[in-house]
């Protein structure tokens, strides 16, 4: 084709009068812009007003939008917005999976519904919402998006009556675990709203399922399964939890965690007087959360509970709890080094099927990191852990010193031990100090206390940083282990909590002197104790937990008993018919003062240190 040529425009444009050449100027800038927009038009058709963003990190990206609709985020009228991710954004959910084990997509939404909407979404059950992946199936072999290739009935959805929803809330739709996880990315996602409705963000987070109501914006959580949404709060079905989370403990897969929140209401919480529990029922075993001022978060492994991938109903005192979530945890490794996290009232029924090995098991109080329980599969395996340990810190004639295998030979140590992270850490230092050989069990113990922080390593011995440790023993009876749990437990607050402690040694220095004399001879008198009488952060350490072991009202009981006992009578008569006398007023008085305290700063009291029971 050939060429205009420019030389005669140019002297064609020159005859022109001043009014036809700004017209025809006009005329041409008029056509440029048309032609600008066009281009600008064409090139972002398909970009959507939603970003895209990633858990941890602040990058955004840019959602492709397959409608007007996910153009613009917002839908008017009982409409879809239909979304696409472009393949960096596809690698995203690959990313989250590959360092979290589980992921999900999560969308903000904010209904801002009109007049007429609002009072359609009052008086009827039909303002609904929807939210589903787009896969394969939903783009032609050339990748052109087909809109509602099948209806809604026949996808997994999460959905819900916008009836009774917030104005703003998040929904998080997991994708099912896959080796090949690649395989089951979805290609987009979609959100349908009856009444007008923005889509203000979308984020590839790990899943969580459940509901959260701490933030300011509610959060609901669910499974590839899908389900629908109750915003009453009142039930949540977690069946699909076990196509995302392991079901089984081991040393490389960890089951998830329940975690409860608990509102800070002081309509709602316990007092010294009143007990308020939250009653859950879980696949049909009911549990109870106190709910006390001290305490805001609960932590329920799902090892611990009959079934539970199935559905829990919110009964009694529901308006107590402020989230019920179910979580990855991430504690698994080629040796049990890490604790489960709970709240010791778990941890006497928890199944030795569910343990990461066979002889023990670690657990972790929920609310206090660095208090870690063992539980041992037998005395034997519980005193090749601790018996020597036992023998070093606390047993007269003993302290300081490492027993050889052989002096150790027919000694048992205790039937629960506690130690703070110095009184190990002392043991452990003295055995490098003197080229001590210790056992397989004692050096695996030193492992978990290095790994969970108890120990800085400092050269060829450890530094005691703040912790302490409780073991018992699947031997001991169900009762015993009761006791035990709660004396054990007692001691670690004692060695974490200077305030307690001061407490502790007030109570004991102004009780009753007689009652005092009588516990220090009945230590003396029982020869499987040895306690050293002399060490008095000892002497204040035992008196609290022995008093504190069982409930407030079998205190003056337990201690007539132990004035009873042939051996106690043969070393201390008259002190023994002293406490017989009493009735054993002095002790129980000086329970009502610690169990207050206690009661007080932790929400918990004598003869039970948990939260949650069955």
């Amino acid at each position: 084709m050939k060429l205009p040529d420019i030389k005669k425009i140019i002297e064609s444009f020159k005859k022109l009068n001043a009014s036809q050449k700004k017209l025809l100027v006009a005329s041409a800038t008029l056509v440029f812009v048309c032609l600008a927009l066009i281009i600008i038009l064409a090139a972002t058709k398909n970009i959507s007003a939603v970003s895209l963003e990633c858990y941890g990190s602040e990058k955004m990206s840019t959602l492709v939008a397959l409608d007007s609709n996910a153009q613009s985020g917002t839908i008017k009228q009982s409409d879809y917005a239909n979304f696409k991710f472009t393949e960096k954004q596809k690698e995203l959910f690959k990313e989250i999976y590959q360092q979290n084990s589980t992921v999900a997509l999560t969308v903000r939404l904010l209904l801002k519904p009109t007049k007429k909407q609002a009072a359609l979404m009052e008086n009827s059950d039909i303002a609904v919402f929807r939210f589903g992946f787009l896969d394969s199936n939903d783009f032609s072999s050339k990748g052109k998006f087909i809109k509602q290739l099948y209806p809604d009935n026949k996808r997994i959805l999460v959905s819900g009556k916008e009836k009774n929803a917030p104005q703003s809330f998040d929904i998080s739709f997991a994708i099912q675990k896959n080796d090949d996880i690649e395989k089951v990315i979805p290609q987009g996602f979609f959100i349908y709203s009856t009444v007008r409705c923005k889509v203000v963000a979308a984020c590839v987070v790990p899943a969580e399922l459940g509901f959260d109501l701490t933030s300011q914006v509610p959060f609901y959580g669910f499974a590839c399964n899908g389900g629908i949404v109750d915003f009453t709060n009142s039930d949540f079905d977690f069946s699909g939890a076990s196509m995302l989370f392991p079901v089984q403990n081991s040393n490389s897969l960890s089951m998830p965690e329940f975690v409860f929140n608990l509102y800070d209401n002081d309509e709602l919480n316990s007092t010294y007087e009143r007990s308020v529990r939250a009653e859950i029922n879980i696949g049909g075993e009911k549990l109870f959360i106190k709910n006390v001022k001290p305490a805001r978060e609960i932590v329920i492994p799902s090892a611990a509970l009959k079934a539970p991938f199935s559905s829990i109903k919110l009964l009694a005192n529901k308006e107590c709890l402020a989230s019920v979530i179910l979580r990855a945890t991430h504690i698994a490794g080629k040796e049990v080094l890490e604790p489960v996290r709970t709240d010791p009232g778990l941890i006497l029924n928890y199944s030795p099927k569910y343990w990461r090995t066979l002889d023990y098991e670690i657990f972790e109080w929920d609310r206090y990191p660095g208090i870690i329980f063992f539980d041992t599969r037998n005395y034997d395996v519980q005193d090749n852990f601790f018996r020597r340990m036992a023998y070093f810190v606390e047993k007269a004639g003993y302290k300081g010193r490492l027993l050889t295998n052989g002096e150790l030979k027919g000694k048992h140590g205790y039937n629960a031990h506690d130690y703070s992270s110095q009184s190990m850490a002392n043991f452990f230092n003295k055995a490098t100090e003197l080229g001590f050989e210790l056992n397989d069990e004692e050096e695996l113990l030193k492992k978990i206390l290095i790994h969970n922080g108890f120990f800085e390593v400092e050269g060829d011995k450890v530094k005691a940083n703040e912790g302490s440790l409780v073991s018992i023993s699947q031997e001991s009876e169900p009762w015993l282990r009761s006791n035990l749990l709660a004396h054990e437990g007692f001691h670690t607050i004692f060695f974490r909590d200077a305030e307690f402690r001061n407490y502790v040694s007030a109570v004991y220095y102004t009780m009753d002197p007689v009652s005092r004399d009588f516990l220090i001879d009945y230590f003396k008198s029982q020869e499987d104790l040895g306690y050293d009488t002399n060490d008095s952060y000892l002497m204040n350490n035992e008196f609290m937990a022995y008093i504190m072991q069982q409930k407030l009202s079998d205190v003056a009981q337990y201690f007539v008993h132990l004035a009873n006992r042939g051996t106690v009578i043969k070393s201390t008569p008259q002190l023994a018919a002293y406490i017989r006398k009493t009735e054993g007023k002095g002790f129980e008085d000086a329970a009502f003062a610690l169990n207050e305290y206690v009661f007080d700063k932790y929400g918990i009291v004598c003869g039970n240190i948990a939260l949650v029971s069955r």
